[in-house]
């Protein structure tokens, strides 16, 4: 009598997703600090990061050996944005730092300017204020807005408010908007800017003598209370001005 001998399966191979996924996260985290001026080379050298963990989790994807070449994909390619948006930003911050102590009556080594050491102002919705470096920033009066996508609408006890934003360079420099910085509060209390909505990155130079105009969008309360809009020409600009209302 033969007894045939058992043969053990062998054990199913897990796929190898994690070099997939910290790309992933790694991309996430360094598109949000690439914003930030001064330790935006965190979010490069998490960006760069992201880039190489992608591209192995994309080649392992397509040997059969992980099974998330989308996420994998998807954060190779916030890699890169966060990669070139924070070399951007550092560069532009570099060129406001260097244009801010050239600019004459400057506080050397400060950044501020003599006539921007004053208290912040406060001022209406629909005014402008000029800076001492040349800058003027009008940001028009708040309506609500819409969104078109029925999947972008507010979340429940929310709404959104936008305003136009109109800059005009009076300096004898190019000016990039995207050095702009503007932040908003809605009665008390942090309003989100809505990333698809808008125009959230106004990458464009004004030429001396030039103006442009851009819309920023915010999501705020439901119940009305007052709005007031962050407006600084450049991150280390010394004035800080503040438009004021109610929505």
């Amino acid at each position: 009598m033969t007894t045939s001998a058992y043969t053990p399966q062998p054990a199913p191979v897990q796929p190898r997703n994690g070099m997939g996924t910290a790309a992933l996260v790694l991309g996430i985290l360094g598109l949000l600090l690439a914003w930030i001026p001064i330790i935006g080379f965190i979010g490069f050298v998490l960006g760069a990061l992201a880039i190489v963990l992608g591209i192995i989790g994309i080649v392992r994807a397509r040997k059969g050996r992980a099974t998330n070449l989308v996420v994998a994909a998807i954060g190779t390619g916030l890699g890169v944005v966060a990669f070139i948006l924070s070399t951007v930003v550092f560069g532009l911050f570099a060129t406001a730092v260097n244009e801010q102590i050239n600019t004459p009556g400057s506080v050397i080594g400060t950044g501020i300017t003599q006539g921007d050491q004053a208290a912040p102002t406060v001022i209406a919705f629909g005014q402008g204020h000029t800076w001492s470096g040349g800058e003027t920033v009008t940001v028009s009066t708040p309506r609500e807005f819409t969104p078109d996508n029925q999947f972008l609408q507010a979340p429940s006890g929310k709404r959104f408010v936008s305003v136009d934003v109109a800059v005009k360079n009076g300096t004898s420099q190019p000016y990039q908007v995207m050095m702009a910085q503007l932040t908003a509060q809605h009665a008390g209390r942090v309003a989100q800017e809505n990333f698809t909505a808008g125009d959230p990155l106004p990458n464009t130079e004004i030429p001396p003598g030039g103006e442009v105009t851009f819309t920023k969008v915010w999501e705020v309360d439901q119940q009305p209370g007052e709005l007031q809009v962050s407006v600084k020409p450049n991150p280390i600009a010394g004035q800080t001005v503040f438009f004021k209302g109610q929505f």
